[in-house]
């Protein structure tokens, strides 16, 4: 036997559980004889063996869900092969051998035979935060008669849509007409445009471009979205591909090119600006922030109270970027700052507070990243920063924005540098050195050792098994089996090679659980609503999206105006919008403490619930977009979701 974990009783379980939703079980007896025989026929040396092994012996859980995952996935293929010894009924092996077929995807790369028909030249540009790399791949993109940017923000694809169509990618390079395209929105520059700039899930793999440019390639690791990277690389249609993002996904990327046997070409860039690790930390002592500083620290309410403590140590002012904010406030606050960070009395923030969310996507000039923790919440445990988070928001450091009118070549070695490196810029000050550092000493050693330690190496790519495995599994099952059930058997039976991992579907399960009492919602409707940007753990967003699909399911329209009152959209944006009003009169005599505070929690609830309005105005944006039959009030939510936005601004101004 391989492990202990791996014994058949402790497995036989879970693979009859799956047989008998797919009507194949067989008697008790025989499975476990199968099971049994089916685990000493795994080679040590073997992929599968070897992939077990190291599943078996990790210190992270769950280990029990990602084993049976893949004793699940490739005992199918192997009870309906000649591999297997045993005596089965034909007619039960015809349909474990039918069910092997839909479930194996181990050459991912078939699904896109439009893809295989051009050798591609896949270019990947790696390098540091700050070295200039994506702006390398942009550079090959206003260079080509049609192409597509994908980046992993819709903050992004607008950052791109707009210096593309006004010159600002380089100096030498004029403006090309570029058509913007998200989830939620569409802008036609011109319709004859050769340049668009999109979302990665919003890349299409049914275009030809001359060449293609996807950012943040890394993301192709993520459990929750890496499918929509492994899907542009694995199926979009050009010329040349560029990827742009970190040193981990070298190895991995080089693999997948070579098996679509697509050339390869490597191009590494070194930063452009100095970095260093501050000597000491601020040892707690909040009174030794500097303008330009930027604090990092992992909760609303821990940045909330940050800003709170940095304003009452010092005469700064303090601005806030975090992820639940929409990125276009995000983008303001980013403004603000960058305006007042430099030079004092210019009406922006002096200092920065934010999370994780300043890693990506947002042009900022900052000194000094000062991080208030090293550890972050999961969910259920502190748990420390991964060395790639570290370094990637440590680099944040050190950036200085774009310098108007700057000129400097493109070539390798010495690319301009911009917001995320996507645009013409140099470094307004040469000399200028990013620091990273930490609030309390206790954390030092750890960020030094992080900062100078190589990212780990991401080695499997997240993929997710197309539609059409749903609609098979759906066809097998008894009637009445749930839709959510069908996605766990999805993520529990495909069947890939090692350098893939089946991504993460338990918000797209819950989701599918909350629309299960709609009857009338069709197998592809019910994929679309759980694909659908929204968070099964918001119930304002989920009860709305029940709303709106039982709506769309008996084809009526969606009563978006009810739902407005409903929600008092209107109530709360005007709650925040009078403190603009409140704050130009006398301010009020003092208050007690008690009642001051009451207020200030207050305020903060309204935010939240601001918050969760406008993840609701972007779903309804989403589903417009896809379903407009039934959500016919585009202009409208538009427009709510502007005023939500200014208002978060105005809310954020006031803590």
């Amino acid at each position: 036997m391989l492990h202990p974990r791996l014994s058949a009783l402790s497995h036989s379980a879970r693979i009859n559980q799956i047989l008998q939703t797919l009507t194949l079980s067989p008697d008790r007896p025989l499975l476990e004889r199968l099971t049994t025989r089916y685990l000493q026929s795994i080679s040590p040396n073997s992929s599968l063996g070897k992939h077990l092994l190291q599943v078996c012996t990790a210190r992270r859980l769950p280990q029990t869900e990602q084993i049976q995952h893949l004793l699940l996935s490739s005992f199918i293929p192997w009870a309906a092969s000649p591999a297997n010894p045993l005596p089965i009924h034909p007619a039960l092996k015809a349909s474990l051998a039918s069910l092997s077929k839909l479930i194996d995807i181990r050459k991912p790369e078939d699904l896109y035979p439009d893809a295989r028909r051009y050798k591609r030249q896949i270019h990947l540009h790696v390098g540091p935060t700050n070295s200039g790399k994506t702006h390398s791949a942009l550079r090959a993109l206003l260079s080509a008669h049609t192409g597509v940017y994908a980046g992993p923000l819709r903050l992004l694809a607008h950052e791109v849509f707009t210096r593309v169509n006004h010159g600002q990618i380089a100096p030498d390079l004029p403006p090309r007409p570029c058509n913007l395209l998200t989830g939620e929105e569409q802008k036609i520059s011109s319709p004859t445009a050769g340049l668009t700039s999109c979302t990665v899930e919003m890349l299409s793999c049914h275009q030809f471009y001359d060449v293609v440019v996807i950012d943040e390639i890394q993301m192709i690791g993520d459990t929750f979205r890496g499918d929509a990277w492994t899907q542009a690389i694995l199926g979009v249609q050009a010329k040349e591909v560029h990827l742009c993002g970190e040193e981990s996904v070298v190895g991995l990327i080089e693999r997948i090119a070579h098996s679509c046997q697509d050339q390869f070409f490597l191009h590494r860039y070194q930063r452009l600006t100095p970095l260093k690790v501050a000597d000491s930390s601020l040892h707690g002592d909040l009174s030794k922030v500097q303008r330009g500083d930027c604090l990092v620290t992992f909760s609303r309410n821990n940045i909330y109270a940050l800003k709170k403590a940095i304003q009452s140590a010092t005469n700064l002012r303090v601005g806030m970027a975090y992820g639940g904010l929409p990125p276009e406030v995000r983008e303001r606050e980013a403004q603000m700052f960058n305006r007042g960070g430099e030079v004092k009395g210019e009406g922006g923030y002096d200092v920065l507070v934010g999370s994780d969310a300043i890693g990506m996507g947002l042009n900022l000039k900052i000194k000094r990243v000062i991080f208030q923790s090293l550890h972050k919440f999961d969910g259920r445990n502190e748990v420390p920063l991964s060395t790639s988070q570290i370094k990637q928001i440590g680099g944040r450091a050190g950036r200085f924005g774009i310098l108007p009118g700057a000129a400097a070549s493109a070539q390798a070695g010495e690319s301009q540098v911009g917001p995320d490196d996507r645009s013409a810029s140099i470094p307004q000050a040469s000399g200028t050195v990013g620091e990273v550092l930490t609030l309390n000493e206790s954390d030092m050693s750890l960020l030094r050792k992080s900062m100078v330690a190589p990212f780990g190496a991401i080695d499997r790519a997240v993929l997710k098994a197309p539609f059409s495995t749903v609609e098979g599994l759906a066809r097998r099952v008894a009637e009445g089996v749930r839709y959510a059930s069908l996605l766990e058997l999805r993520r529990m039976l495909t069947l890939t090679r090692p350098e893939f991992a089946i991504g993460d579907e338990k918000n797209a399960g819950a989701i599918a659980d909350a629309l299960q009492g709609i009857p009338a919602l069709s197998l592809a409707e019910r994929d679309l609503f759980c694909s659908a940007p929204v968070s099964s753990r918001s119930p304002i967003a989920i009860a709305a999206l029940q709303a709106w699909a039982r709506a769309h399911s008996l084809r009526r329209e969606v009563d978006f105006l009810g739902w407005v009152r409903h929600e008092k959209v209107e109530q709360t944006i005007a709650s925040i919008e009078s403190t603009i009003i409140n704050s130009s009169e006398s301010p009020p005599p003092p208050k007690k403490k008690q009642n001051q505070l009451k207020l200030e929690k207050m305020h903060n609830e309204t935010l939240l619930r601001l918050e969760s309005i406008h993840k609701c105005l972007v779903l309804y944006l989403w589903l417009a977009f896809r379903l407009p039959e039934s959500f016919l009030h585009f202009e409208l939510c538009h427009q709510l979701k502007l005023r939500t936005e200014t208002a978060l601004g105005i809310g954020l101004n006031s803590i």
